[in-house]
Formats: structure tokens, C-alpha cells, sequence
């Protein structure tokens, strides 16, 4: 009894793994190809890189977390900036991941994706006083 108990659980557990995966699908992608297009989104990500490397400089100095993220209301703002007329000009790209491509001052291609989902996820929850 405590076998078939045991080989009932197993395959519970196997059962429901397979009906998770094949529950989760992927965001749908956008590839960003035309030349201004590419711009807003470098700018969106050098926004939010700038803001990060800020937040991540103050919590490795012994800052708590949230109030970091509120600590640099410039970069903040700028990342805010970037989002909101990039989903304005192309509200279909809301909650989408985005893949880009671009030369970079170097003369590198850089290429990259961007959640969209979880940008706006972040940025909902940032509320600084």
C-alpha cells in the first residue's frame, strides 16, 4: 500500500510538471528593425542600465534595496521618460519581449532582447515619495 501510494505521488507530480509546461507559453517577440525604433529602445536600455548600476552600486554599500531603487530620482525619471513614449508610439508592443539590433559607437553589433512585461511590472511598483 505505502508503494502504490508512493508511485501514486510520483506520477501526481510528473502529471502535473507536464500539464505546467504545456501551460506556459512564450511571449510573443517583435523584432524592432526600423532605425529610429532601435534608437528608443537603446535609449530605454541605457536608461535602465544607468539606474541599475546606481541601485546596484548603493545595496553592495550596504543600502537596503528599496530604498535604493528611490535613491536616484534623475535616473529614475529618464527610465520613466524612455518607457512611456515607446509604448505610446507602438501600444502593441506592451507586455511583448522585444529583439533589437544595432552598430554601436565601436562599430560593434550589439544585439539584444527587451521584456516589456516585466519593464512595466517594475515600473508600477516603483513608487518613491
Amino acid at each position: 500500500m505505502f508503494r502504490i501510494t508512493i508511485l501514486f505521488l510520483a506520477l501526481s507530480c510528473i502529471c502535473s510538471s507536464l500539464a505546467a509546461a504545456q501551460a506556459a507559453k512564450p511571449l510573443p517577440r517583435i523584432e524592432v528593425t526600423a532605425p529610429k525604433d532601435v534608437e528608443s529602445v537603446e535609449a530605454l536600455n541605457n536608461a535602465l542600465r544607468a539606474l541599475s548600476e546606481k541601485v546596484t552600486e548603493c545595496v553592495k554599500a550596504g543600502g537596503k534595496p528599496e530604498v535604493c531603487r528611490c535613491k536616484y530620482p534623475q535616473e529614475l525619471a529618464k527610465f520613466r521618460k524612455s518607457y512611456a513614449p515607446l509604448i505610446q508610439q507602438h501600444p502593441e508592443w506592451k507586455d511583448k519581449i522585444l529583439g533589437y539590433q544595432y552598430v554601436n559607437k565601436d562599430g560593434r553589433n550589439i544585439s539584444g532582447t527587451m521584456d516589456l512585461e516585466t519593464m512595466r511590472r517594475q515600473l508600477e511598483v516603483l513608487k518613491c515619495d
